[in-house]
């Protein structure tokens, strides 16, 4: 995945079309690059200078995020702040934690979503030949808008107040066992998680349907640790986040159980704390659930319920499965946090997990209740992420992300038409083909691989699934009808709160029904209007939706440079995830195996160890000033994943730019067209956060901060050291 995509608040954010959000006020004034010894050592070709609206507007924006003062900073030892220094004064945070080139871009789409929603059906971009397409994708939009009108209803959300969650909670058991009780929970607090790929459940454990790794057609049943409150395990030695957690908790219990005691709530809020203390003290690190090697544990379900008897896994397989289900093998994600939950269940009293169970349900809904109602949790999120604490979220933006979650492909089927068109796919395709192309030739050159890791690597490139755009199968977007079947079950009503039980219960239902078939190869992890791409290591497949191949990253009518530096440095990103030390686990049929030789591995580790040091040395500032340095081991799948990728786009560009030499852009004529390829790059991974936020992504991000991402990639890159004639010419670190 080239972004990590975590919840973050937007406060008023104003509804702009692609370019007015990207590009902005420019400084148009010539100024000259940074000289120095750094004179570009690419001779510049007279290959003129693009004039049209697109390359001006392009160029602007290319100019307002160029640090102002350029010309004193060296490219080769700051790209980051060189490329980026003035981005941030042109993208305030605007009362949000973060503002990135993602979520600008997403903020776009997030506007033409908003303009199709509140528009009257568009009859006249539907180009289908199916029969009666035209009734069933009127039908399909009338659905969509209700879920979006019934959630921009404020009125009627505040009227119903706290009770649609008292009801919920009204029906927790009174009686039974731990494992009927966390079977309520697991049906009220499915997550949708991934476009369906998964459904979690914050608490004891998440239970889901599972590709199982070492036989990727085979859909299993994955049990993992559960999900916590504070976030990140070291949140619960911080005093004031567990003070502001616990005052959360509180103040919801007050709101949904007015007719308790006050002190009450304080001791069950004490009960709820200490117990998610002690299941993320057990909890593997993020670095750890991301490895095969860590978390693939297949296991008899005996075995499985053996190690955390107190909770019958079994049994809540079966409440969750369908009832022709047979439940065979299981994949645990790590056994010693079952047997260590084992310990903690025994000595937590039914009176804390009772507390803890109707908390995730709180956590899973609250959202869905007035802002009055939910105002103690909401508070509690701004602040921990350095925000305002009475930050409010667009209203318009909470309904569309409930769209996107929840109706997806309707969604995409009316985004892509507005947004995407045939020819932006197939040069998304001839960048894909290129980079696929050249991969393989690099494969078959490097000296460090067997002969037979070579070959059976150069398959996986071939066997390698491309999805752009949109998905045409699975459902297929562009009929009505394959949409309209997919959400047949669906009933969408006037209830905000009502609505979100039955996109849960839907969810859970299809998702659960995996488990009867051979994996879906062919679904998407990802929407249409997602801004973001995405490597699936058991379907070998890369994924670049529509709502990425928009501008800055990508942009039909300019120069190759541009979109090759920054959408192909995405494209190679993810196709290089197929060897990073993850995905290089997996062979060219998807499946979990040793496929490298012992000296090929060696020899891939001792490569990569570089970028583990590398990364490691850089820093970044914490909300006390202090200097945190970056998780080397945590982003090596990333920055080997950056740094093949823009290596091999930059290769293939160089290509066709030696056939076909690339025009340059007005008021960038100082620049070779090499080194508008990196500008391109870096401007691609602009982005600011607040200090709180940096330090949360810090610990769960596998991507390194943007600063970091822009100056770390181009220090591997021999193409960038000539373009910028830096003083080595040398990469720090190199692999693919």
């Amino acid at each position: 995945m080239v972004y990590y995509r975590a919840s973050s608040t937007m406060i008023n954010r104003k509804l702009l079309f692609a370019c007015a959000a990207l590009f902005g006020s420019a400084i148009a004034s010539p100024t000259r690059g940074f000289q120095s010894s750094r004179s570009p050592s690419i001779p510049r070709q007279d290959q003129g200078v693009c004039t049209t609206d697109v390359c001006k507007s392009y160029a602007e924006y290319l100019l307002s995020s160029r640090a102002t003062n350029y010309a004193d900073i060296d490219p080769c030892t700051d790209f980051g702040t060189y490329t980026c220094g003035n981005w941030g004064a042109a993208h305030p945070l605007g009362g949000g934690s973060s503002v990135s080139v993602f979520s600008v871009v997403d903020d776009a789409n997030t506007a033409l979503l908003t303009s199709i929603l509140e528009s009257p059906y568009p009859a006249n971009t539907l180009n289908s030949t199916y029969a009666d397409a035209a009734a069933l994708d009127e039908q399909n939009f009338v659905k969509m808008v209700a879920a979006y009108d019934t959630c921009m209803d404020v009125d009627t959300i505040n009227a119903a107040g706290a009770k649609p969650l008292q009801d919920v909670l009204d029906s927790y058991p009174d009686s039974g066992n731990l494992t009927d009780k966390m079977s309520w929970a697991l049906s009220y607090g499915g997550k949708f998680s991934g476009a369906a790929r998964a459904i979690r459940a914050y608490g004891f454990l998440q239970v889901f349907p599972w590709a199982d790794d070492a036989n990727p057609d085979v859909t299993t049943v994955a049990i993992g640790p559960g999900l916590f409150g504070l976030r990140v395990a070291a949140y619960y030695d911080d005093a004031a986040a567990v003070a502001n957690y616990t005052n959360a908790i509180v103040g919801m219990f007050d709101q949904l159980f007015p007719e308790e005691e006050h002190d009450t709530h304080v001791s069950r809020a004490g009960d709820i704390v200490t117990l998610e203390r002690a299941l993320s003290s057990i909890a593997p690190t993020t670095l750890d659930t991301s490895d095969p090697s860590y978390y693939y544990n297949p296991m008899p379900i005996a075995q499985a319920d053996a190690l955390l008897p107190e909770i019958s896994l079994s049994r809540l397989i079966k409440a969750l499965a369908p009832s022709s289900y047979t439940i065979g093998t299981v994949v645990v994600f790590s056994p010693d946090y079952l047997s260590q939950l084992s310990s903690i269940v025994q000595n937590t009293t039914s009176e804390a997990y009772d507390a803890y169970l109707q908390w995730i349900t709180i956590m899973t809904f609250v959202t869905r209740l007035s802002d009055d109602v939910s105002a103690p949790y909401r508070r509690f999120q701004n602040e921990l992420s350095g925000l305002d604490p009475d930050t409010v979220s667009s209203r318009s933006a909470t309904c569309i992300s409930e769209v996107n979650t929840n109706l997806p492909w309707i969604e995409t089927a009316f985004f892509v038409r507005e947004a995407f068109n045939p020819d932006a796919k197939t040069l998304g395709e001839q960048i894909i083909g290129d980079i696929m192309t050249l991969f393989e030739e690099k494969l078959a050159n490097y000296t460090w691989m067997s002969a037979t890791v070579k070959t059976e690597a150069i398959q996986k490139v071939k066997n390698m699934i491309v999805k752009i755009g949109y998905p045409d199968i699975s459902p297929n977007v562009e009929d009505p009808k394959a949409v309209a079947d997919f959400y047949a079950p669906l009933n969408v009503t006037k209830s905000y709160f009502q609505n979100g039980l039955a996109f849960t219960n839907f969810t859970l239902t299809r998702t659960w029904n995996n488990v009867l078939n051979p994996t879906d190869k062919n679904y998407w992890v990802m929407t249409g209007p997602e801004v973001n791409a995405d490597y699936m290591a058991t379907t070998n497949d890369i994924t670049f939706p529509a709502g990425i191949m928009q501008s800055p990253f990508f942009t039909l009518d300019l120069p190759d440079w541009a979109n090759y530096g920054a959408f192909g440095a995405v494209i190679g990103h993810e196709v290089t995830h197929a060897f990073d030390n993850l995905g290089s686990q997996y062979d060219e049929t998807g499946a979990y195996r040793q496929w490298w030789d012992n000296a090929t591995l060696a020899a891939f580790e001792e490569k990569a160890q570089c970028f583990v040091s590398e990364f490691a040395n850089y820093t970044i500032t914490a909300p006390n000033g202090t200097a945190l340095h970056v998780d080397g081991e945590l982003t090596l799948s990333e920055n080997i994943a950056d740094t093949g990728g823009l290596s091999a786009s930059y290769t293939v560009w160089q290509a066709r730019n030696a056939e076909k030499p690339d025009q340059l852009l007005p008021g960038l004529e100082e620049y070779t067209a090499a080194q508008l390829f990196y500008l391109a790059f870096g401007n691609a991974w602009c982005g600011s956060s607040t200090p709180e936020y940096a330090l949360y992504l810090l610990q769960l991000d596998p991507h390194s901060p943007s600063n970091v991402r822009i100056h770390g990639t181009v220090s591997n890159q021999v193409g960038f050291k000539e373009a910028f004639n830096c003083p080595s010419k040398e990469p720090t670190c190199e692999l693919w």
